[in-house]
């Protein structure tokens, strides 16, 4: 299952750092290369249909014309040569689009990707590199042994043969395979995956995710920003080094397939969905999100992890979970606006579910800076929030935040699939989901039939 490591790894950065090929099983061994202009090769990396079946049959026909084989390829063969040109020019357009200096790093040495998928070798990398130089399609940079990676990226003649079959941007998406779909760490995030025995339950997560991926990838997924956004976002994203290799000129919006993350070794706990670009970009930009064309709204459960809470004991509460009454007289005192402190409320009442800061969830740094100063200390904040909630006030720092992440991930999935079955494309970001406007109705519909299926009381949706 190294296979299974090295792919989190990747999809996790997108590309390998340079300095986190030491120990990868990916490449074996040897003294890790270096490489301050590449981004390394991503072997989930594909085209969209119908662009890259065609730019990948006249590239074959251009390597069949300078090729000198005594006889034909195996099918097998065939397929594997077929894969990986595919993959490289992929790669080579990810870089070409997206990345600046272009060049796409890789290995040559026989051995590397040992723990890769069938179709991928060094020795396969470095035969059909060649070949795609010889005719014309790539520059290439040989590495020094040790020292410094191999790169390739697109030239001339394969960007316009490439443009003349329609691929662009929009081309390239981030595939990942099924038993990628559903994964199980020791801890938390930053933890070891387990391997994971499948079920019936995990079969049938992968089922539905697999689904869903193959329906968002024949869905046209963009922004509708202006060039100051795009500009801010790339900086931002190149400074907290989440781009992975060589630094972002565009936002890559190639991920879109999701994945369930579960946590503490156990399929009780976590099971959120991750991968898809969106679920990271700033609230301010899936504002400008578009599906297919069409401007976008998006809804969420409010309050949902306390709601979830007193809806788990029989208790119907509508009031807004984040509102205390003393912190709400304060503001209306001083002429602020009645959601002043909102947020941070929200973030200590969040905290007390998930029992963060290692046991004082009033330490947590609040959003935006925010300060309850002068009138508040945060502990008297906390304990405003214990009295106001004192039904459900024995779950607070019982560990009930991984245990309700299962129940909204579960009713996440339940949604997305709803919606995929009537044809809407849904994007979820955890609790709250992006469709195209004029589906607003059915989002509703859906979030309101599911969460009823659990719980047997009605949310509340904003």
């Amino acid at each position: 299952m190294k296979y299974d490591h090295m792919m989190s790894r990747l999809e996790a950065d997108s590309s390998v750092s340079p300095a986190s090929q030491e120990t990868d099983p990916l490449v074996g061994s040897w003294p890790p290369l270096h490489t301050s202009k590449g981004t390394w090769f991503d072997p989930a990396l594909d085209f969209r249909e119908p662009e890259g079946g065609i730019v990948t049959e006249e590239v074959l026909a251009l390597i069949a014309s300078v090729e000198q084989r005594d006889r034909k390829r195996r099918q097998a063969d065939e397929i594997n040569h077929r894969t990986i040109v595919r993959k490289i020019l992929a790669n080579g357009f990810r870089c070409h689009f997206h990345r600046r200096p272009s060049w796409v790093a890789y290995y040559r040495k026989a051995e590397s990707y040992r723990d890769g998928p069938r179709w991928l070798s060094g020795a396969a990398m470095r035969r059909t590199v060649d070949v795609l130089a010889k005719v014309g399609l790539l520059e290439t940079s040989l590495g020094e042994w040790g020292a410094t990676a191999s790169t390739y990226r697109v030239a001339a003649k394969l960007y316009s043969t490439a443009q003349a079959q329609g691929v662009a941007e929009h081309s390239l998406t981030l595939r990942l395979p099924p038993e990628r779909l559903v994964r199980l760490r020791r801890g938390n995030s930053r933890t070891p995956l387990i391997d994971i025995e499948p079920t019936e339950e995990t079969d049938h997560w992968t089922y539905l995710l697999d689904a869903y991926n193959i329906f968002i990838s024949q869905q046209d997924i963009a922004l509708a920003w202006s060039g100051d956004e795009e500009t801010e976002w790339v900086r931002h994203l190149n400074e907290s080094g989440g781009g992975g290799g060589a630094p972002l000129c565009r936002p890559e919006l190639i991920q879109t397939d999701l994945y369930r993350q579960f946590n503490n070794g156990s399929f009780e706990q976590g099971g959120r969905m991750y991968g898809g670009w969106w679920i990271n970009a700033p609230k301010a930009l899936r504002r400008k999100i578009t599906i297919n064309g069409q401007p976008t709204v998006e809804l969420d459960y409010s309050g949902c992890a306390i709601r979830m809470l007193y809806h788990e004991r029989g208790i119907d509460f509508r009031g807004d979970p984040y509102r205390l009454q003393p912190v709400a007289a304060y503001e209306e005192e001083k002429g602020l606006r009645p959601d002043h402190y909102r947020e941070g409320v929200k973030a200590m009442v969040q905290a007390l579910i998930n029992d963060r800061s290692d046991g004082r969830p009033e330490q947590i740094p609040l959003p935006n800076g925010l300060s309850f100063r002068p009138r508040f200390k945060r502990k008297e904040v906390r304990r405003m929030i214990e009295q106001a909630h004192t039904p459900i006030a024995d779950a607070f720092r019982s560990g009930a935040g991984l245990r309700l992440q299962r129940t909204d991930s579960d009713l996440a999935l339940a949604v997305i699939t709803d919606l995929r079955e009537q044809g809407v494309l849904s994007l979820p970001v955890h609790d709250s989901f992006l469709v195209s406007k004029h589906n607003k109705d059915k989002l509703i519909n859906s979030m309101l039939s599911n969460y009823r299926n659990i719980f047997n009381f009605d949310p509340i949706i904003k």
